[in-house]
């Protein structure tokens, strides 16, 4: 007699969320697995979760990637024998059959489009809905328990001051772009590939921005929806790959440019960065440096930040955020944060976290040999 197959059910630390999409499989149907492999990528309304087998066995796969699942369901089994029975999974199809026009609306998404009569319909070529998707076809506001929770303290005096006006321009720039609907995905990068760049090419010297403005803006080419912009319904994309790198030294926030970055060199984009730079440094930047861009990467590392949420600019779709090492503990390598916030508009966190997969591979590839 077989053995009982172990169901794999999709856990449910998205609370908000109705469903999530199997994002990727990581591996093959009846592949011999051991416990805690990955063995699939989901997305939430949040982020994308990797899965890990909790058993040692054969995976058999029931679901096609790009399917839609319910929060608690079967996603897979894992068999001791290659050919065990397994049970009958229903299909996308059938499943949103039953689930109904609430298959793609996170909880509270769910319960707001129900409460005004909205259907799916009302969001064309959107993968998942949240509530800020609903209330925004409402022309109302986030508010409640869903923003910032807190009372204003009235009795408790202050005093004023003007704002710089950099400070004000640099605040009139980035609301510019706020009416996007940003969404965050982050990978761990090792840390020894960045090394490796400023090893083996001395061009670089401490500049590590670089190598990663450089290699972002050929994956761009790849990747044209985060080189691009929202506008009345349609998607705009750039013929240029202009990168934009965000500069806050105590003068204040500029983003010079280099233009046409998927074009040039590794050595030419340092020597750019370094110029652009050192022209900041001495208050020299000019207002054509600044312009044109259509991607921007904005480097913390150097504050020592690992983790931060970095602002999508105006008329763009994407910013790439990059953190400091920080160490697994145990751990000998070191690791820093990528990090990709991206107008969900016009893309699905999928598509930008196979961005930062392939970003990380390309820079970790510097480790090793590399023409």
């Amino acid at each position: 007699m077989a053995n009982e197959a172990l169901t794999i059910l999709i856990p449910k630390e998205a609370v908000n969320d109705l469903t999530v999409r199997l994002s990727a499989w990581r591996v093959a149907d009846k592949e011999k697995v051991e416990v805690g492999r990955v063995i699939a990528e989901i997305e939430t309304s949040k982020s994308i979760l990797e899965l890990h087998a909790p058993a040692a066995g054969f995976l058999r796969r029931s679901i096609e990637e790009g399917c839609d699942i319910p929060v608690g369901s079967p996603l897979c089994f894992i068999t001791q024998g290659l050919e065990d029975r397994i049970p009958e999974l229903k299909t996308e199809a059938s499943a949103g059959a039953e689930r109904g026009s609430m298959a793609r609306l996170s909880r509270k998404a769910a319960e707001l489009a129900k409460q005004h009569g909205i259907s799916l319909e009302k969001f064309p070529g959107k993968g998942l809905i949240r509530k800020a998707d609903v209330l925004a076809l409402l022309g109302q506001p986030m508010r409640g328990p869903d923003m910032a929770a807190g009372v204003a303290p009235k009795d408790v005096t202050f005093k004023r001051e003007l704002l710089p006006k950099a400070k004000l321009a640099e605040a009139r720039y980035l609301l510019s772009g706020s009416n996007a609907l940003a969404s965050l995905v982050s990978v761990a990068c090792p840390t020894r590939g960045r090394r490796g760049a400023t090893a083996r090419h001395a061009e670089l010297g401490a500049n590590l921005s670089a190598a990663i403005v450089f290699e972002a803006a050929r994956l761009l080419r790849k990747y044209p929806v985060l080189n691009a912009f929202y506008e009345d319904g349609t998607v705009n994309y750039y013929d240029e790959v202009n990168v934009g790198f965000a500069v806050d030294a105590g003068e204040g926030l500029r983003v010079p440019v280099i233009r046409h970055a998927d074009r040039k060199d590794l050595g030419v984009i340092a020597r750019e960065i370094q110029d652009l730079l050192l022209s900041y440094a001495n208050g020299e930047s000019t207002f054509e440096a600044a312009s044109g861009g259509t991607f921007t990467v904005t480097d913390l590392s150097g504050e020592e930040a690992i983790y931060f949420h970095p602002f999508i600019n105006h008329r763009q779709s994407a910013v790439l955020g990059v953190g400091a090492e920080f160490f697994v503990p145990g751990s000998p390598v070191g690791f820093y944060q990528l990090m990709l916030t991206f107008d969900h508009r016009l893309t699905e966190g999928r598509a930008a976290a196979q961005f930062l997969k392939d970003l990380r591979e390309t820079l970790s590839s510097y480790e090793g040999t590399r023409p």
